[in-house]
């Protein structure tokens, strides 16, 4: 799939590659604690928000390439709605889904793919389902360590390693200021500027 990626149109390899990695990361896995720093690292034991915003910045390395942005979050009863930005704020791609309506679309550019739901159109746009019940989890540091790596193997047997970094509390919420994942000649890398529960 990787190949299908890098051999792809250059404009659409930061978007493609981006949904790739992140679908890849927050799809179906089974998380296994490993600790690399001292057992005084926190927990994220607080109450896990179903709504929230979060603006932040994301890179992804692939091998010498590197792409990078930023990403805008919006999760609501009704609506998902993920914007992913150039580094100066150009509007790059939009991820968005419907959940009254059961419609999931992407656009970039005049282009748009539409499927019944996130998990339908990345499975159907790149062979896996992003699971983005997982990511605003991991966000919040839920099922993480302040400071720790987690290993996160895959049904395909994909070896990830992941690290939520500084806790930030929010009234009853928390989230990681930053996230790592790393597998192989892949890092993501997710800086949150703001994180809000709403």
């Amino acid at each position: 799939m990787i190949d299908f990626l890098r051999s792809a149109d250059r404009r659409r390899f930061p978007t493609y590659i981006l949904i790739f990695v992140l679908a890849t990361l927050f799809g179906c896995t089974t998380a296994l604690k490993v600790p690399t720093a001292p057992t005084t690292s926190r927990t994220a034991d607080g109450k896990l928000a179903e709504q929230f915003s979060l603006t932040g910045r994301i890179s992804v390395r692939v091998g010498d390439k590197i792409d990078s942005g930023q990403i805008r979050w919006q999760r609501t009863v009704r609506e998902e709605r993920i914007g992913l930005y150039s580094p100066l704020g150009s509007q790059v791609a939009e991820l968005v889904s419907d959940k009254s309506a059961g419609t999931a679309k992407l656009r970039q550019g005049k282009e748009m793919l539409t499927a019944a739901s996130v998990a339908d159109l990345t499975q159907s746009l790149l062979g896996v389902p992003l699971d983005l019940d997982r990511l605003a989890a991991w966000v919040q540091g839920q099922g993480l360590l302040e400071n720790q790596s987690v290993n996160v193997e895959f049904a395909n047997g994909d070896k990830w390693q992941v690290t939520a970094e500084s806790f930030q509390v929010v009234g009853k919420h928390q989230f990681a200021s930053r996230v790592i994942a790393t597998s192989k000649d892949i890092v993501v890398r997710l800086v949150v500027d703001e994180w809000l529960p709403e």
